[in-house]
Parts: C-alpha cells; sequence; structure tokens
C-alpha cells in the first residue's frame, strides 16, 4: 500500500528535477549559441520589422512583425506555431517584452503580448522562443492539493493509488446519440457510465478513441452532470471541441486563441467575453487607462506635470487596469459556470477554473501525459475517464534521471494493470488504415485483435480522385531498402540529432513520383524519427509538403505517409528506435499508402525490425532505392 506523503513527496521532487532538466534544455538552446546558429536551429527570428500595434479579442495587445524575404531564404518563422511563447527583443532601447505567438506566417507574426506597450516601438526586433514555469507551479499545487484531500477527492485519491478498490456498477442500457458506433465503443460507453471512480478506455490508432469520450460526455451532461475535459497538448483538446460543438454541446474553452485553431476560436473564452454585453465596461476602462497612459508619456517627454502629478497618474492607470481585470474575471466565472462542458489543456487550468469541482473529468491521451500534470484535472474530479494507449509515444521528459526514477510511468499506465476488467475496455475496430498497414502493429502490440473497418480495409491511394495508377501507389505498404547505396547517417551536433542526405534524396524522388500520378500536397507527409532529417528534409521539399517529426505527427493522419528511419551504420545500432512504440505510431499515420525508407543491413539486426522486413515480404512489397535513383 503506498504511504500518501511519501507517494506525492516523490512525485514532487521528480517533478523539481524535470523542472530544472528543462531550463537547462532552454538555456542550452537560447544561450550557448550564437544569434546566427540559434536563428539557424529555429529559435530565434531576427531582423523582423515592426509593423503596428493592434488590439485582439477580449482586448488583448498585439505586435504586428514582418521579414522582408529573401532570395532562396528559407522562411524565418518555419519552425514556430501559434501558441509558443516567446520573447521579443527591441533593437530601439524598449525593454525586452514576453508574450504568444498569435498567428503566424511565413514571413509574418502577430504577438499577443503579456503587457501593453506605452508606445508602439519603431524599427527592429527579434524573437526568441521561451519556456514558462507556470505549468509546473500547476503541477506541484495539484500534488498539494491531492495529498492534503479529504471528502470525495480523498476517496478517488486512495483509488487511483491501489489503496481502495475501483467500484463499477452494472453497464447501463443506453440509448446512444451516435447511432454509428461499432461494439466495441458501446460496451467503451458503457463501461465507462458504470463507474463510479474511473473508467478507461483503450484506443489504438484509428480506432475513435475520442468519439467515445464524446458520447460519454454527452451522456453526463444529459444527466445534468458538469463536465471537465483536458488532454495534454491544444490539438487533443481542439479534437474533442470540433466533435462537441458539432454535437450541439454547450463548451467553452480555455486558454489562449493563438493555441486553437482558427476556425474554433469562436469557442473560447476571450471569443465568449469579446461578445458579452458587460463587456463594454471592459473596453471602457482600458480606453480611458490607454488615454492616461498617453498623457503619461508625454508629461515625460515634453514636461507640463509634476512629479507628484504623475504619480497620482500611474496609480489612476494601475487601478484602471485592475479594475477591468476584475470585471474580465468575473464575466469568465459566469461563463464557465453557465457551460456544461469545460476544455482545457491539463496545464491550461489556471485561475478560471479556481476551485471549481466537476461531476465528470475526461482526460484524452492519458498515456502522454506524465502523473504529476494528469492530477492537474485530477483534483477538480468527482469521477475520471481516461483514454489513451501506453503502447504509442509517452510524454516527452528531459531528465533521463526523473524517467528512471518513475517521471515516465504515465497515470494511466500505472492504472491500468489493476484496475477491474469492467472498468476497461479495449477498442478493436479502426477507421484509418489499410489491412496491410495495421496488420503488423495489430500482431506486435495489440495482440491481433485489431480489425480494419469495411470502409477502409481495402483502400489505396490509387483510388483517389484523378490520381493515375502506378505500381507504388497501388500498393498499400513499400520498404524501400537503403542497403548497399552507401548513404550513411551522420551525427548533427548543431541539433544533436542524426541524418541521412542520401535517403532524404531517396524520399524526395518518391514524393515526385507520387505527385506526379497526382497524389496532393496536402494528401501526404514525410516523418522522422530524427529532428536533425526533418530539419533536412525541409530544405529539399517542396512548399507545402508537410515534414515532421514521429513525435510531432501522433494523432494525426494522412492518406499517404513516407518514413525516414535515418539510422544506416555498419554497427547495426538502431538507437532509439529501439524504443519500439516510436515505430508503432510512424507505421500507423497513413491511410492507404505508407512507404517506408531504411537500411535493412542496418535495421534487420534487431529483432523488432527483423520481424517488420519479414511482415513486409509477406504483405507489401520490398525494393531497392536504387529504383528511384536511376529514375
Amino acid at each position: 500500500m503506498k504511504d500518501i506523503q511519501d507517494y506525492f513527496g516523490h512525485l514532487m521532487d521528480l517533478l523539481e528535477i524535470e523542472r530544472q532538466a528543462e531550463k537547462e534544455e532552454n538555456k542550452r538552446e537560447l544561450d550557448r549559441w550564437p544569434v546566427e546558429l540559434r536563428e539557424q536551429m529555429g529559435k530565434t527570428v531576427t531582423r523582423l520589422i515592426i509593423d503596428r500595434q493592434d488590439v485582439g479579442l477580449g482586448g488583448m495587445p498585439l505586435l504586428v512583425v514582418y521579414r522582408v524575404p529573401a532570395d532562396e531564404e528559407l522562411a524565418p518563422f518555419h519552425n514556430m506555431d501559434a501558441g509558443d511563447l516567446v520573447r521579443v527583443a527591441f533593437a530601439d532601447g524598449h525593454p525586452s517584452a514576453e508574450g504568444t505567438l498569435y498567428e503566424v506566417d511565413d514571413y509574418r507574426a502577430v504577438v499577443a503580448m503579456n503587457e501593453p506597450l506605452l508606445e508602439t516601438p519603431v524599427g527592429k526586433c527579434e524573437i526568441d522562443l521561451l519556456g514558462s514555469d507556470a505549468t509546473y507551479k500547476r503541477m506541484r499545487r495539484a500534488l498539494s492539493i491531492a495529498r492534503d484531500s479529504s471528502g470525495r477527492l480523498a476517496e478517488l485519491r486512495d483509488v487511483l493509488l491501489g489503496r481502495a478498490e475501483a467500484v463499477c456498477g452494472a453497464p447501463p442500457n443506453v440509448e446512444f446519440f451516435n447511432g454509428a458506433l461499432n461494439h466495441w465503443q458501446q460496451e467503451a460507453v458503457r463501461s465507462c457510465l458504470a463507474a463510479r471512480d474511473v473508467g478507461v478506455v483503450h484506443g489504438p490508432p484509428g480506432t475513435g478513441k475520442t468519439t467515445v469520450l464524446v458520447e460519454v460526455i454527452r451522456h453526463a451532461v444529459a444527466g445534468g452532470q458538469k463536465v471537465l475535459a483536458s488532454a495534454p497538448s491544444n490539438v487533443a483538446v481542439d479534437n474533442m471541441l470540433e466533435k462537441l460543438l458539432k454535437a450541439g454541446v454547450n463548451v467553452i474553452r480555455l486558454g489562449h486563441p493563438a493555441r486553437t485553431l482558427e476556425d474554433l476560436r469562436h469557442a473560447t473564452l476571450l471569443a465568449r467575453l469579446d461578445e458579452d454585453p458587460e463587456i463594454g465596461a471592459v473596453h471602457e476602462r482600458d480606453m480611458e487607462r490607454e488615454r492616461l497612459s498617453l498623457k503619461l508619456l508625454r508629461s515625460q517627454q515634453y514636461g507640463g506635470m509634476s512629479s507628484e502629478e504623475q504619480k497620482g497618474l500611474r496609480k489612476e492607470i494601475r487601478h484602471l487596469w485592475k479594475e477591468a481585470r476584475e470585471i474580465e474575471r468575473d464575466i469568465s466565472r459566469r461563463l464557465i459556470q453557465a457551460a456544461d462542458v469545460v476544455l482545457s489543456t491539463h496545464g491550461g487550468m489556471g485561475k478560471q477554473v479556481g476551485n471549481t469541482v466537476f461531476d465528470l473529468a475526461v482526460l484524452d491521451e492519458a498515456s502522454q501525459s506524465t502523473e504529476p500534470l494528469s492530477w492537474i484535472p485530477v483534483v477538480h474530479a468527482r469521477k475520471l475517464v481516461l483514454a489513451g494507449d501506453p503502447l504509442q509515444l509517452p510524454p516527452t521528459i528531459y531528465s533521463e534521471e526523473a524517467a528512471k526514477k518513475g517521471l515516465a510511468v504515465t497515470l494511466m499506465e500505472r492504472l491500468m494493470p489493476d484496475l477491474p476488467d469492467a472498468a476497461k475496455t479495449l477498442l478493436r475496430v479502426q477507421y484509418r488504415m489499410h489491412t496491410a498497414i495495421m496488420g503488423f502493429s495489430s500482431e506486435m502490440f495489440y495482440g491481433g485483435k485489431l480489425e480494419a473497418h469495411e470502409s477502409v480495409a481495402s483502400h489505396t491511394a490509387n483510388e483517389l480522385p484523378e490520381v493515375l495508377t502506378t505500381p507504388l501507389n497501388a500498393r498499400p505498404l513499400t520498404f524501400v531498402d537503403t542497403a548497399g547505396t552507401g548513404f550513411i547517417e551522420v551525427w548533427n551536433e548543431l541539433l544533436d540529432s542524426r541524418e541521412n542526405e542520401g535517403e532524404a534524396r531517396v524520399a524526395m524522388k518518391i514524393w515526385e513520383d507520387l505527385a506526379a500520378a497526382g497524389i496532393q500536397i496536402r494528401q501526404a507527409a514525410v516523418i522522422t524519427p530524427y529532428n536533425a532529417q526533418a530539419k533536412l528534409l525541409r530544405t529539399m521539399a517542396p512548399k507545402g509538403l508537410e515534414i515532421s517529426s514521429v513525435d510531432g505527427f501522433q494523432g494525426r493522419e494522412k492518406e499517404v505517409i513516407l518514413v525516414s528511419l535515418v539510422r544506416s551504420n555498419e554497427k547495426g545500432e538502431v538507437g532509439f528506435l529501439s524504443d519500439t512504440r516510436r515505430m508503432n505510431v510512424a507505421l500507423t499515420r497513413a491511410r492507404r499508402c505508407l512507404v517506408v525508407i531504411g537500411d535493412s543491413s542496418t535495421l534487420g539486426r534487431h529483432t523488432f525490425y527483423e520481424k517488420f522486413l519479414a511482415y513486409v515480404a509477406k504483405n507489401g512489397e520490398h525494393t531497392s532505392a536504387w529504383e528511384w535513383l536511376r529514375s
């Protein structure tokens, strides 16, 4: 039996180790390298021209910047996304300021500043990617609350720590809102509704676990319950949000609008604030504050006001700011209370949620969240439903020490072996992949239990509209072998990662073949386990072709996927490819056509890849890279 104080104390110790490791990583990335190298890494953008200040949703101050493109220049914002935390350093002497990227184009960005700038800086600036301690503080607070809890939260905590058994009632007979749910999805919904404490949905790739969660949420709302729905990533939260909006559920999305897909931003708290009839009182105070700020600035530049008068003006400016924010918080609390479902990332649950307790907390992608991060939504819940797949990629952890001491084990992964069978369900019908693409992962990870739905079981890329049939696009699975080509991996010291230029050239040749046959650029992606290879591929790829790391592509899919495995060496070393969960993700992103590029002489010395090559021999096509190099 776990001792409560010791257990949570241990998690807090691991959290501090991880926090320091992440800070060191940020420091290495931002301080170790000269500006030129940081820019090459995509961590800094220089030579930005300040266009103007603007005002966004909820009165947020925006700064618009751009850069004049140079010939054949890699787009400066290629490695930054809306929602990233940034520091803006100004060349005209203004102090650096922090904010969030609100919009990002190839050569233009809009930054939502944390605080309004008293006047618009002029000239040039640079932008650096930043980290934040906010999520760590929320994790520590959640662990403290759970440790010292009483009442229902203490009961739930004891179940999650194995100190008490999870209680499950009889599966209810329900009329499903979604009539298209398959047998296993229906079983999962019933199991979750019957659970008193916690239900788990194990969702292999493409099996529709989020669809199950949305059904569970709809039944909870129909029963008058308030629901908190969360996930570790904004992409996963938006996935739930989109499905709930289509179902007509009354939802509100917390978090910065920049972190939300543009067509879903109307459901964010800031957008709802902007539409609320009481927001006018906030705008009035903000406008008056801006007027007084400008008056203060002019008096400092041109005189005409005593120091005592300036002091009084500053006090009034602070008062207006505080008053406006208090009104804003009151409106926010009212809007949140009025919603049936509140959505947020785990780390995004701040003061807006406060001490609110929800009847049900639903955690999507629970296998990608460290246990301390999962406790943030847990402490707001009377009951839990977790969904994910521990056989796909685990959370990103910076500290090897913390990982080895237990931080790498997620709450879902730890819970599953001890939960009664009635509280957990394995989804088995997948709606993404051709049977041949699905088969290897099904055998290796899921005991051969996965089934391909008839709508996808035999679909191939050559059946897409306006696509000419070729030997490659008519096959669902192809391994392109670089053995004997001399394409050897190299270590990229700058990016602390591996790359293989020859293999990247092969990938681009294969893409040209697919594109010539009519595969659209939006229908395909090239993914690789190594960041250096992804960066190299971006320099070769046509504009619009998505290049991503495997880790960055989890939870997503395309009709056609090319996978560049990179490893090619005389020792047969595969490095972190030996974490086969990464390959489970890589091999299950394609719907109709999967092309894996690698060196069989290196990969084949590892048991997992030896079995994969044998599977390809039976269910796909094993070809040589020379076939594309000669064309």
